[in-house]
């Protein structure tokens, strides 16, 4: 993983529901002004997952691929800077999110990328579906 710049601060999910939402005008606006920004902008996986289940639970109900493919693109911002998980690793495990690429569960993809990033490739779990976030699965002993 790259080198952290500095000064660096993280973004909320909350930030990141209103750039892509735009239900909040005021709010809308200053998260488009500070994301298309060249200033340096931590994200984590948790901020990734938790738009992402915002935007395509009950209240929103956003199409699973769009999302997806938004938070792809979100990634491939040159200004956005991961923290504790590698760019191309998540964004590949979004990818796996959508229906051409297998459905992955949003929450099973982050903990993919932050695994793989770390260079596992393993994941002890019941779930056998871990295999289209990326990790191979293994039931525990």
């Amino acid at each position: 993983m790259p080198p952290i710049p500095e000064p660096l601060r993280a973004i909320d999910a909350n930030v990141l529901l209103r750039y892509f939402l735009k239900d909040v005008p005021a709010q809308g606006e200053k998260a488009h002004k500070l994301i298309d920004s060249e200033e340096p902008l931590g994200l984590t996986a948790v901020a990734l997952a938790e738009t992402a289940w915002t935007l395509t639970g009950s209240l929103y109900r956003r199409e699973r691929d769009r999302v997806a493919m938004d938070l792809v693109a979100l990634l491939a911002r040159e200004n956005i800077v991961a923290i504790g998980f590698d760019k191309i690793e998540a964004q590949m495990a979004l990818a796996a999110c959508t229906s051409e690429r297998g459905s992955a569960n949003f929450g099973d993809a982050l903990i993919a990328a932050c695994a793989r990033s770390a260079g596992l490739r393993e994941i002890y779990s019941f779930d056998q579906r871990f295999a289209r976030a990326g990790l191979t699965p293994v039931p525990p002993p």
